[in-house]
């Protein structure tokens, strides 16, 4: 007698871990490997000519690295009421940047056939951050691959970092001739 593995059976059971927040009471959920660690949102030094949705820079233990406003990155306005925000470390090529929501929640561990890929009407040019649509109980969370989400973001955030340094030390030189 032969056994033959059964795929379909075993494709309902693969699971994911997500790790979900609130950004105006929507629920986003991010695969937990994307995510280095969560902490409060404590500010970030502003970047001149930096995209509306960069807050800046911050000093995590003694690495500068790009915070994101995810709120503003998608086009919505600003948070009313308490600032008690939450900051996620994504890191991407081994470079970290802190997207800041309004609430990180949990992680869940759903299984994939509760997730919803098939969602054309929903994917625009600029929305290829979003992997699909995954069904908990009664809520809906929108499931987020924050590489692509800050894939331009952060790269244009090191260039302008660059840039200064570079424009700094032509100065320093032209200073010193």
């Amino acid at each position: 007698m032969t056994i033959t593995p059964d795929t379909d059976n075993q494709a309902a059971h693969e699971e994911i871990k997500l790790l979900t927040f609130a950004i105006n009471n929507v629920f986003y959920g991010v695969d937990v490997t994307q995510v280095r660690e969560v902490k409060n949102y404590e500010g970030a030094t502003p970047v001149p000519y930096a995209p509306h949705y960069v807050k800046g820079v911050a000093n995590l233990r003694g690495e500068v690295i790009p915070v994101i406003d995810l709120r503003k990155r998608m086009g919505l306005n600003d948070k009313q009421g308490t600032q008690d925000n939450s900051i996620m470390i994504i890191t991407q090529d081994k470079h970290p940047a802190g997207v800041i929501v309004d609430q990180v929640i949990e992680v869940l561990t759903l299984q994939k056939r509760d997730i919803e890929t098939n969602t054309h009407s929903l994917i625009t040019e600029q929305s290829d951050g979003i992997i699909g649509v995954a069904k908990h109980g009664n809520d809906l969370i929108i499931l987020l691959d924050m590489l692509k989400v800050l894939s331009n973001d952060t790269g244009n955030v090191k260039e302008n970092i660059k840039g200064f340094q570079i424009q700094t030390q032509n100065t320093q030189k032209t200073a010193s001739t």
